[in-house]
């Protein structure tokens, strides 16, 4: 019998390594998600108990043979916990986490998030700007559809053009508008994760700062800012997030300097270009908005080429080579580095989701809870109180109702 211990053993060891590695190479974005189905199950379990709670204290409540220990107010206050209860788990099965996509007009936003999603999901590239916020999130359905605000109408789309003529055409849009794109999760896996990417109309085409931070960008999660690495960080570009940062504690932001595979034509100064926006980012990100640490600062900036990103992504789905056309020198080092946003942002965002997501929330039913405690010793005085008399009559019995020998 010993002989097939040790057997067993390799066997348990290369399941335990499996899953190690299964869970090294999850994607980061996974955390928010166990989280999510992690509390939600914490308040399955709780309504149960508030359930319970309300049932036992009602009962004893209406028990005139026993010392009231409640009133009337807290059973009503212990029921409504419920239908609070109730409402956070509606509540925390709607959340998400939330990326918003910032930047000048024509920055290459909408290529961003397009490169993200291995797909040509919103329109790009020339001849198209972004006129209003686009939400693009994951639908359980295999066909994609637009909603608007305050509609409730499914507009079916089937190509970006259908999305560009959409978007196009509707004249009631503006640059404040909402419309979201509602995108097959069989498509694209990083929507699969409860994550809602969202883009905008150029920061430098509005006046309206103020209202589209707090419509939009207050439940953010992550903001990215795609910066022309042919260019310095315009003072537009700046006094967006100064806004942000006005009403937000210290939000993550990252900093992508896009189309810096133009650099590849002037190889000589490529170098010292970087070093001058790295330099730039990095005190704009530490000393004017003070939202990271100097050694934090280097995995928040980025240079990238999303065109290239995206055209690469879009081969290798196809099963082509994504090295494969005419590509500037360094993409395989450009590819490695959008990589590597992505891979931080994901980090970034699951843990900074998790705690702003889920922290209001468990403080609230932390109170009701500490409420529900307290009730619940009385209770437990009441059952002892109960055992008590349940003794006592037996007693009484005993002596003054035993039939006489």
């Amino acid at each position: 019998m010993s002989l097939f211990f040790p057997r067993c053993n390799s066997v348990v060891t290369v399941k335990k390594d499996k899953r190690h590695m299964a869970e090294v190479n999850a994607s980061p974005l996974k955390h928010f998600v166990t989280a999510k189905k992690k509390i939600n199950g914490i308040f399955e379990q709780l309504g149960a108990y508030i359930q319970e709670s309300a049932t036992f204290l009602e009962d004893t409540y209406r028990n005139a043979e026993l010392d009231p220990v409640t009133t009337e107010e807290q059973v009503l206050d212990v029921k409504g916990y419920l239908s609070k209860v109730r409402g956070i788990s509606e509540v925390l099965a709607r959340r998400h986490m939330k990326v918003a996509f910032f930047g000048r007009t024509s920055n290459g936003k909408s290529t961003v998030i397009n490169a993200m999603l291995w797909d040509k999901v919103l329109p790009s590239g020339i001849g198209h700007t972004t006129n209003c916020f686009l939400r693009v999130e994951g639908t359980d359905g295999h066909e994609a559809f637009l909603l608007t605000e305050g509609s409730e109408e499914k507009r079916s789309i089937k190509t970006v053009n259908q999305l560009a003529h959409a978007l196009h055409q509707d004249e009631q849009l503006h640059a404040g508008s909402l419309v979201s794109v509602m995108w097959p999760n069989s498509k694209c896996p990083l929507l699969k994760d409860d994550l809602v990417l969202m883009d905008s109309p150029g920061i430098d085409v509005t006046t309206e700062l103020d209202s589209w931070i707090d419509k939009f960008c207050l439940d953010a999660d992550v903001f990215v800012l795609v910066a022309n690495s042919e260019s310095t960080l315009m003072q537009t570009e700046k006094q967006f997030f100064h806004k942000v940062s006005e009403r937000l504690s210290r939000p993550n932001i990252f900093i992508l300097n896009n189309r810096w595979d133009a650099s590849a034509s002037e190889p000589e100064y490529m170098e010292e270009v970087r070093r001058q926006h790295m330099e730039r980012c990095t005190s704009f990100l530490v000393d004017e908005l003070d939202v990271v640490d100097r050694g934090q600062a280097g995995d928040r900036i980025f240079f990238v080429s999303a065109k290239e990103a995206l055209n690469a992504r879009i081969q290798k789905a196809q099963g082509m080579p994504e090295g494969g056309g005419a590509l500037a020198e360094g993409f395989q080092v450009r590819m490695l580095e959008f990589q590597n946003f992505e891979r931080r942002f994901e980090e970034c965002i699951s843990q900074s989701a998790v705690k702003t997501k889920f922290e209001q929330e468990i403080a609230a039913m932390n109170q009701k809870i500490e409420v529900l405690v307290s009730l619940q010793s009385k209770a437990k005085l009441l059952r002892n109180k109960g055992g008590w008399m349940d003794s006592e009559l037996n007693m009484f019995m005993h002596q003054y109702l035993q039939p006489s020998r």
